[in-house]
């Protein structure tokens, strides 16, 4: 049976756990190893990612209103996030999960 996605690959499960994972490499995180930095982030609480992270891990679980911030302190522009995945860190510099 396969599991519920939103159509892009993201889980829905409600079941899952928030997770916020940081790698140096995103071939790191696509194969979860040497992992620099894990949280189990809850509602409200900024993560600022570190600046040897290269990319990192999210599962949202049932938070709906998740974001990656382009300043740290979870502030500036920023992204929704959804699910769960591997993302470059790019210009990423904190992540909130609500």
């Amino acid at each position: 049976m396969a599991a519920p996605s939103d159509g892009t690959g993201h889980s829905l499960l409600p079941r899952d756990k928030p997770k916020l994972n940081q790698y140096r490499t995103m071939d790191d995180c696509l194969h979860d190893r040497n992992i620099l930095y894990h949280a189990a982030p809850s509602t409200g609480n900024c993560y600022d990612l570190d600046g040897k992270t290269g990319a990192f891990f999210y599962n949202t679980a049932g938070f709906l209103l998740s974001r990656a911030n382009k300043d740290i302190g979870c502030a500036g522009d920023w992204i929704g996030l959804r699910g769960g995945r591997c993302m470059e860190k790019g210009p990423y510099r904190s992540v909130v999960m609500r």
